[in-house]
């Protein structure tokens, strides 16, 4: 039968994908309908987009969950969710890559998607600011500003961070860099089943088309408390939870990022801020990052090696810019889901300050199968009562 969520999509839409990933998906499709009502509504703040994540023994599903709250500011926003289908591609095709705008349309590309293609009269399609080589075939998905889910349940949160870099993309002035989260996100949809594969396919893309962010002000007035990009992508096999910190790399070209497996029984708050402080260099089964990830932060003096840990690297502490808007969210999510751990932290410490010692971790230990997808939508419509 149809989705009463979405009457366009089909259990057949899906194949070959397994049914407990349909069911996963429609988990993952009940979050972004409350959110696109959240984007109606959404209060001027621009920075203000927050990701819960489950993890799957932590879900009452036994699936995982990623929840991302789009505030877009004070412009009106592209709220339309769209369905990007499965192709095949020619060998020597291009995958274009876009400067994404903030109202409506956010682009206009035959390319990517009927959906996409000019719908009304005086629409041109959008001028490609990058390619790259496309793969032979591309999965389906959902979008809206953000790649959301793909056809085999891969899904992805995001939240936009601050960090000491900022950059810039062709066209502009003082621009370099081709790639944003929002081709980022997409294109690992297309591309990948897993969110180990999807952070390697954005990590290369991001490191070699250069990324920028979309909120990083101008080279005049750069905006680091919006330069950088966090992302929470989760998959319904094998079942894991990542958390994506992204960023540009030196002299506004290339890219710096980090990426953690959250553990299964865990939850996840990301509130426009980084939240890796211990990435273990030599453990490649928890913890991804880019070439070099430390070099820019040990020339510029943001960070020492320790002599009692010197593989382990803050990556925040590096590289975070602290603001100071994000603290309670995360404080109020981990005590609405998980109340044993969220009792632990601190309501005022200064979690935003890269500085500051003990940060919040970046998640936290949920009882087994005890969150369910109305206490991830209770939290986000919770204004602190109580």
């Amino acid at each position: 039968p149809r989705s009463t969520l979405f009457p366009y999509t089909t259990l057949s839409d899906l194949e070959p994908c397994a049914q407990h990933d349909y069911l996963s998906m429609m988990l993952f499709k009940s979050l972004f309908t409350h959110f696109l009502a959240i984007l109606s509504h959404r209060a001027i703040c621009a920075e203000a987009c927050t990701i819960i994540a489950v993890g799957r023994d932590a879900s009452a599903s036994g699936f995982p969950m990623v929840g991302h709250s789009d505030d877009g500011g004070g412009p009106s926003s592209d709220i339309r969710l769209n369905r990007v289908p499965r192709r095949r591609w020619p060998e020597g095709s291009l995958r274009p890559l876009y400067h994404w705008q903030g109202g409506y349309p956010r682009v206009v590309s035959s390319d990517l998607s009927p959906e996409y293609a000019p719908a009304r009269d005086g629409e041109t399609e959008t001028v490609p600011i990058g390619h790259i080589a496309q793969v032979a075939e591309t999965w389906a998905y959902w979008d809206l500003d953000y790649g959301a889910q793909n056809e085999w349940g891969l899904s992805i949160g995001e939240s936009t961070s601050s960090a000491k870099t900022a950059g810039w993309p062709v066209g502009e002035p003082y621009g370099h860099n081709h790639v944003g989260i929002e081709d980022l996100s997409k294109i690992a949809l297309e591309r990948c089943q897993t969110a180990r594969c999807a952070i390697k396919t954005m990590g290369a893309i991001a490191e070699e088309q250069g990324f920028y962010g979309a909120d990083a002000g101008t080279p005049e007035n750069p905006d680091y408390g919006d330069s950088a990009e966090a992302l929470v992508i989760a998959d319904a096999e094998p079942g894991e939870v990542w958390v994506f910190n992204v960023m540009t790399g030196r002299n506004n070209a290339s890219a710096i990022w980090a990426a953690q497996r959250v553990p299964s029984n865990h939850v996840v708050a990301v509130n426009n801020v980084f939240t890796i402080r211990h990435l273990d260099l030599d453990d490649h089964e928890n913890f991804l990052y880019s070439r070099g990830v430390t070099t820019l932060a040990e020339d510029m003096g943001w960070w020492t090696p320790s002599d009692t840990s010197p593989n382990m690297f803050d990556f925040f502490g590096a590289y975070g810019y602290g603001v100071d808007y994000q603290d309670r969210r995360a404080w109020r999510i981990y005590n609405l889901l998980s109340p044993n751990q969220g009792a632990k932290l601190d309501p005022n410490f200064n979690n935003c300050d890269p500085k500051a010692k003990p940060a919040y971790p970046v998640s936290v230990l949920a009882p087994q199968r005890s969150v369910t997808l109305e206490m991830v939508m209770d939290a986000y419509r919770d204004h602190y009562e109580g």
